[in-house]
């Protein structure tokens, strides 16, 4: 599943959509820097908008961060200062996916959870290091969070039920706007965080009616509901919906982002909803043949190569041709061949991330012999239980990778899948008016091609 917020690019301006990359790749090249490579896998689309608007109320240029922000180049991380907003943003994606993780730990007691946050247990001591720096009130957070289980025993209404994730929500909302020097908005801000996190819980008992049930787990929309539970809280999920976009009109942001943050959230929510409302549908352009393909390719080439010498050019020809062969939407994007030659860097940074995936065993043998370091101690289990297995509960806070949102956003080709060609090659539109990708791209937002 991926986030709520996830970006779509269909009718994005070329400003808008950078805006939108160097948020999106400057919120996981900052978990890169502050927190180690493998935490990037952890990226979620909800805290990239956290760090939008953020930077929207700082009104902070984002034309001056550093190169390592302006880059394609998902191996080029940032140094020295970052800006605060993307620190922030990056931290609230880690402490979210530890409070997530914990979450599951407890309801589920499978090894897997487990694993997971033994892998990310310094991560997790760092991040609540760097809040615990900034004043953040993270103990009243998590005292809160650890009410959930007795709030679904004792079947409260939705509101009651969703209190500790909305408030978590609204936490760092608010605490966000302090940081950025906006404490005249912090009410305003903590309106939408809280709106937000409720819809969110709410989102995701609906996401889960049926597989709840299969697995006999708490589901808040069961639990007051009953059966028709799905089918009454599609007003409940609208209603919210209506809530916080009412409140973001009142931001003093510009009206474009705004807009631009309002049709996002509608457009996913109708998504996930599956409502017949009225949407913009994008133009499908027919798939183009390797030959034109090819031309194309050849015609962008001679493009970002025109400026060069004849004796400079020919290698930087041959090599940004195969580049826009082979990704024609990056291609299209970049504005020299340099870029492209970055874009290509990402492959490697494929590799890297294998690399720390094959390392996690090494790891944990070395955690076994040393412990976890920091103080850390990992959540108390809930007690076992004879006899029949009890109704498991489930909470509804999304952290860090609920959505499937991940570090591929920078990645040289997009795409989860085999083909590539199933996004890439939707020829002059840059599948910025298709939507042919309908089905194979909903785990990355690379920008261009994965958010028609």
């Amino acid at each position: 599943m991926f986030g709520l917020m996830r970006a779509k690019s269909c009718g994005m301006s070329a400003e808008e959509k950078r805006f939108r990359r160097l948020h999106y790749c400057g919120t996981c090249k900052t978990i890169g820097s502050l927190y180690g490579q493998k935490s990037r896998l952890l990226l979620n689309h909800d805290t990239v908008f956290l760090a939008e608007i953020l930077t929207s109320l700082s009104e902070e240029k984002v034309e001056g961060w550093q190169a390592s922000y302006q880059s394609y180049n998902c191996l080029s991380l940032p140094k020295n200062e970052m800006p605060l907003l993307l620190q922030f943003a990056a931290t609230t994606n880690v402490i979210l996916t530890e409070f997530k993780i914990a979450d599951h730990v407890a309801d589920t007691r499978q090894k897997r959870f487990k694993l997971a946050h033994r892998i990310f247990s310094k991560e997790f001591i760092e991040a609540e290091k760097l809040l615990k720096k900034w004043n953040f009130p993270l103990e009243k957070v998590r005292e809160l969070l650890e009410t959930q289980e007795k709030r679904e025993s004792e079947s409260l209404n939705l509101d009651e039920l969703a209190l500790p994730t909305a408030n978590a929500t609204a936490t760092f909302f608010q605490e966000g706007a302090k940081l950025v020097k906006r404490t005249e908005i912090e009410t305003l801000a903590r309106k939408i965080g809280f709106a937000f996190g409720k819809l969110i819980y709410l989102l995701d008992a609906f996401e889960d009616f049926e597989k709840d049930e299969k697995h006999n787990q708490f589901n808040a929309l069961r639990s007051v509901f009953g059966e028709k539970g799905k089918a009454k809280s599609v007003s409940i999920l609208l209603e919210l919906e209506s809530e916080i976009i009412s409140n973001i009109y009142e931001l003093p942001i510009s009206e474009t982002r705004k807009q631009l943050f309002a049709s996002r959230l509608r457009s996913n929510l109708q998504k996930k909803i599956e409502t017949k409302l009225p949407a913009l549908v994008c133009k499908t352009k027919k798939r183009l043949t390797l030959s034109e393909r090819f031309e194309r390719a050849k015609v962008r080439a001679e493009e970002l190569t025109a400026n060069h010498s004849w004796a400079a050019a020919l290698p930087i020809f041959i090599f940004v041709l195969a580049f826009a062969f082979i990704s024609p939407v990056h291609a299209k994007e970049a504005k020299s061949a340099r870029e492209c030659a970055e874009l290509s860097f990402n492959l490697m940074f494929i590799g890297s991330i294998v690399g720390a995936v094959l390392a996690f065993p090494r790891n944990i043998m070395q955690m076994d012999g040393e412990g976890t370091g920091g103080g850390y101690t990992p959540p108390p289990l809930p007690p076992e239980s004879g006899g029949q297995p009890q109704g498991k509960r489930k909470r509804g806070l999304k952290g860090g990778g609920s959505d499937g949102g991940n570090s591929n956003g920078c990645f040289l080709c997009c795409c989860d899948c085999d083909d590539c060609e199933c996004c890439c090659d939707c020829g002059e539109c840059g599948c910025d008016n298709c939507d042919c990708c309908s089905g194979c791209c909903d785990s990355c937002d690379c920008g261009g091609c994965c958010d028609c």
